[in-house]
């Protein structure tokens, strides 16, 4: 993919729906959610504590004000030297239970937002495993892994970010209000007579925020799948001195996410300055009416001092919303791309009726079609039989559909028309992982993975005693390279396979195959990337293994395939021959076409290498 493609348009409609359903995932952790609240509430009411101890201090210690008879109770208020102990040691009890509470709120929070997001990166992962093939051929990796792994934040975002606040918010407003209201309820509706404006603010200005956040997130899943296509591909990229062009293709992605990430900061920072100047202008009208309150004597200084402490208390709630919409907005973002996948219904389901699979009899392919895209078909009414014990061959030209045709067996893909059966009964009222434990299958990549070679031979059945894995590697004629291995079975394999040879990791792939002991068998061109002297080490146990199976074997290698029960030459996505070996021969068709051909090659190699042995005799 060039930098310059433009990455996914954000859906337009929806997002707080599916903001909404992502909320689901705070109920199973509803103790501390309820801990959040607790402690909310609790440093809500700190904090109309907080001015008490300054105005006790100017109007009843520094003043000549009378002293609360509430306070009166207190042991050692005698005078205002006792009061000003009590505010004193007030002050510090304040403060400790502040921060306590604060400490409890931070802990919980981040607990809560950890579980919430990977239970959510969880579900989307387990979701992503169940989309079929076809989709995972189509959208690039690193941006599913970006989503995976950074956009499922969005919803601790959304709940310890902004739905705990925005109830803070709310609750701390309700507070500030009757308190303030009777402290001089003149000064506490025209503090709030700001409020217009602030949902103004948040109207006109959320909205480009969301946006640029999207865009940000889709260049940065975008970078991720840059990095991602290079590392896997480096053996190519090395060995065609390609290093610089990945280069430039990362930094042209990076360029674009650095462009919308400065694009998104400016959205933010113009909403706080508007945010900002609506609360700054309704402070500066109390601060003017209040002073002009208190040169009247209509107000006490004190008075005037928490009526403007509880000010800030009763603004911060609005700077906290304005944030919370920015949180929000920036979430919003992610939360469209998660779901975006959440909601994408898998290609391949089971019918309410389906059954356990259970292979017996034939397989039947009865007139089958299939196409990616609609009115493009890639199979036309492919139709055979498959008796149990043969062995069927494949074979035809690169893109015939030959590997097409194998996918629709252990359900890939579904058939756009007509029907494949196992002992008469239909795929599709199967159910599909019942029915892929029924087929083995050994690819050209045999997909290695980094761990040990006794995992990988169990990764199909990973419930194996290490007896019948050993057994299963003797069979693939695997065992005695894995026994000169420096921890045999337990030797850690590299990533992809590296610290092996392409014929030891076929040969795994084949005990993989022998372990899992399915009746129906898969090949898809296992030897075509193995040279002569390797395929012919292969080829015993891929015989052992097909006995008693119904066998499938796509192969380009004709050689490989002459003792096969029937060959099917497929053209076209159409099957324009079959037969046995020697009868396709015969028939001087397609299949004899390609097999004289490559015997041609064969035997053009083999007088080359002759030669190339010869001269060298004669130059020793």
């Amino acid at each position: 993919m060039e930098a310059s493609a433009a990455p996914p348009a954000a859906p337009a409609t929806g997002s707080f729906r599916r903001q909404a359903r992502l909320l689901r995932y705070a109920r199973p952790h509803w103790r501390g959610l309820l801990i959040l609240i607790a402690t909310m509430l609790a440093n809500i009411a700190l904090d109309l504590l907080r001015p008490w101890p300054i105005k006790l201090v100017v109007d009843n210690v520094l003043g000549n004000h009378a002293i609360p008879g509430v306070l009166k109770a207190l042991p050692g208020v005698d005078g205002k030297h006792g009061l000003l102990v009590w505010v004193a040691v007030g002050t510090i009890l304040i403060f400790l239970l502040g921060t306590l509470t604060q400490m409890i709120y931070t802990y919980n929070s981040l607990l809560l937002g950890q579980r919430m997001t990977w239970s959510l990166a969880t579900d989307l992962f387990a979701h992503l495993q169940r989309l079929s093939v076809l989709f995972h051929h189509r959208r690039p990796v690193g941006d599913l892994i970006s989503r995976v792994t950074g956009d499922c934040w969005c919803v601790n975002t959304l709940v310890a970010d902004a739905l705990v606040p925005a109830v803070q918010a709310l609750v701390t407003l309700v507070a500030m209000f009757v308190v303030m209201w009777n402290l001089q309820p003149t000064l506490t509706l025209l503090a709030l007579g700001i409020t217009p404006f602030f949902l103004i603010v948040i109207k006109v200005l959320g909205g480009p925020i969301k946006d640029r956040n999207r865009e940000q997130r889709d260049l940065e899943g975008m970078m991720m799948n840059v990095v991602e296509q290079s590392l896997s591909a480096m053996p190519a990229v090395q060995a065609f001195t390609r290093e610089e062009h990945e280069v430039r293709r990362f930094r042209a992605y990076a360029d674009r996410t650095v462009v919308a990430y400065v694009r998104s900061t400016v959205a933010g920072l113009w909403f706080e300055l508007f945010a900002g100047l609506v609360t700054t202008v309704g402070t500066a009208g109390v601060i003017y009416v209040g002073a002009d309150l208190a040169l009247k004597g209509e107000l006490t200084t004190g008075t005037i001092i928490v009526f403007l402490s509880y000010l800030g208390s009763l603004y911060d709630p609005l700077d906290s919303i304005t944030h919370t919409t920015q949180t929000v907005q920036g979430a919003a973002a992610e939360a469209d791309r998660v779901s975006e996948l959440l909601e994408l219904e898998p290609d391949i389901q089971d019918r309410p009726h389906a059954k356990e699979a259970k292979v017996t009899g034939p397989i039947r392919y009865d007139r089958v079609s299939f196409g990616y895209e609609p009115g493009r078909e890639v199979l036309h009414e492919v139709d055979f039989l498959a008796e149990p014990g043969e062995t069927i061959a494949i074979v035809g030209p690169t893109g015939a559909g030959k590997t097409t045709m194998m996918n629709l067996l252990v359900r890939f893909f579904d058939p756009t028309s007509g029907r494949i059966t196992i002992d008469g009964v239909d795929l599709r009222d199967m159910r599909h992982q019942s029915l892929r434990r029924q087929v083995a299958m050994v690819l050209q990549d045999p997909f290695i993975f980094p761990v040990t070679i006794a995992d990988n031979i169990a990764y199909g059945r990973p419930d194996a005693a290490r007896a019948d894995i050993e057994r299963a590697a003797r069979a693939a004629n695997a065992h005695e390279f894995v026994s000169r291995l420096p921890e045999g079975y337990d030797t850690l394999i590299g990533e992809r396979g590296a610290t092996l040879s392409g014929g030891e990791k076929q040969r795994l792939s084949i005990a993989r195959a022998f372990l899992k002991d399915a009746p129906v068998l898969v090949l898809d061109e296992p030897t075509s990337a193995l040279d002569a002297r390797t395929e012919g080490a292969l080829l015993d146990a891929l015989e052992r293994l097909m006995e008693g199976r119904i066998s499938f074997v796509i192969a380009h290698r004709l050689s490989t395939i002459r003792r096969a029960s029937r060959i099917l030459v497929v053209d076209g996505g159409r099957i324009v021959e079959h037969g046995t070996h020697a009868e396709l021969l015969a028939n001087h068709g397609l299949y004899a076409s390609l097999y004289n051909r490559q015997m041609d090659i064969a035997d053009h190699d083999a007088l080359s290498g002759v030669a190339d042995t010869t001269a060298g005799g004669d130059d020793a």
